[in-house]
């Protein structure tokens, strides 16, 4: 039985984190339209924020289609799967492997929304901030303590906020978008602030190796002042360090 259910949320799992991929982008598409809309309309009559769809309909609008079939659903479900298995192979059946599979799925949903939007929407990264938070107070979930949670918290997003304004302050632009710092701060949150530094090295690592790879040979590396997303690094590196050893 225990595996019937386990195997019933995975796939549940599966289907939400596919359709988030999908759907998130085509939203955040339609909200900048109507943001442009009005902010056209201003210009003759007092602007107007534009309506946002209530809760209701938007969950309808959400399961109202099955996923895509595509490369990034599926690497979602590759990505998913690896996780799913060792965590199973690892972690006893309970609330901790819940909590982590939870998480997990959150990351992998930042990182394929990232890539296609430049966005870590807060819908997403406030909520994993917080149940880090949350499982710090259970002695069946905690790992290190509320103490030290909080501490990754902070170390997460202060130092990269006041090297974000600086930036912004010297450059006239932002070079660090806030979604990666709540992010960050999330990742303190689960892993503690001893994690935070070997991810942001090797995050930063990798986006450098893949822009000179694109110049290399594609030849498209774009514009040296394109914005390019930070996210999916950092889930990747955050992945590969905290998440792939605790699932050996």
């Amino acid at each position: 039985m225990t595996y019937l259910i386990a195997c019933g949320v995975a796939l549940a799992a599966f289907w939400l984190v596919c359709r988030a991929v999908a759907w998130l982008p085509t939203y955040y598409a339609k909200e900048e339209q109507r943001w442009i809309r009005a902010a056209q309309q201003a210009h003759r009559t007092q602007f107007q924020p534009p309506e946002v769809p209530p809760a209701p309909a938007l969950w309808r609008e959400f399961f109202s289609a099955a996923p895509p079939f595509n490369q990034l659903t599926v690497i979602a479900i590759i990505a998913l799967g690896l996780v799913a298995f060792g965590l199973w192979r690892t972690l006893p059946p309970g609330w901790l492997m819940a909590a982590w599979f939870v998480y997990a799925c959150g990351l992998i949903t930042l990182a394929l929304v990232d890539h296609q939007t430049k966005l870590l929407p807060d819908i997403l990264t406030m909520p994993l901030l917080w149940l880090g938070f949350l499982i710090q107070l259970f002695p069946e979930t905690a790992s290190f303590g509320l103490e030290t949670a909080v501490m990754g918290a902070v170390l997460g997003y202060l130092p990269l906020w006041l090297l974000a304004q600086a930036y912004r302050l010297i450059r006239g632009r932002d070079g660090l978008g806030m979604g990666d710092l709540k992010l960050l701060a999330a990742m303190g949150a689960w892993s503690g602030p001893s994690v935070l530094p070997p991810v942001i090295f090797a995050a930063a690592f990798f986006a450098i190796v893949w822009l000179m790879l694109q110049r290399l040979f594609r030849r498209q590396g774009g514009h040296r002042h394109e914005e390019h997303p930070f996210g999916p690094w950092l889930i990747l590196a955050y992945l590969l360090i905290v998440l792939l050893p605790i699932s050996r």
